[in-house]
């Protein structure tokens, strides 16, 4: 981080730390909730998926299609390889997001550790 252009690195207060934290925290939280929300949604689109399949089926008068088949299909079907796209991108960034929490999280103990080392080296003194 510069400042101004310079390569100064300005050290992160720990009020702005927890900020930090605070904000990058309630991302990850809505970021997860979006990732188990599609994740709950998965059987759903496969069922629904399945039901359209079969109903095709139907209509063009072929005899019934094994439950083990309209899985295949369904779960070959380019809308439902999008919802698993969608679940694994939804992931990776709800794990950056926890990883950046955890980091601010550690660095604001490992700060306000060095400021008790300090409090307590300048009483010494």
């Amino acid at each position: 981080m510069s400042l101004n252009g310079s390569d100064e690195k300005r050290e992160l207060s720990l009020e702005d730390i927890i900020q930090l934290a605070n904000r990058i925290g309630l991302e990850f939280v809505d970021k997860r909730k979006d990732a188990e929300r599609l994740e709950l949604l998965r059987t759903s689109v496969r069922a629904r998926l399945m039901n359209d399949i079969e109903s095709a089926g139907e209509t063009e008068g072929t005899k019934a299609i094994p439950e083990a088949r309209l899985k295949r299909l369904a779960e070959a079907h380019p809308e439902y390889i999008d919802l698993l796209d969608r679940i694994a991108v939804s992931r990776a960034e709800s794990e950056k997001l926890r990883i950046r929490y955890e980091s601010y999280r550690n660095l604001f103990e490992a700060r306000r550790t060095m400021i008790s080392f300090k409090k307590t080296e300048m009483k010494t003194l």
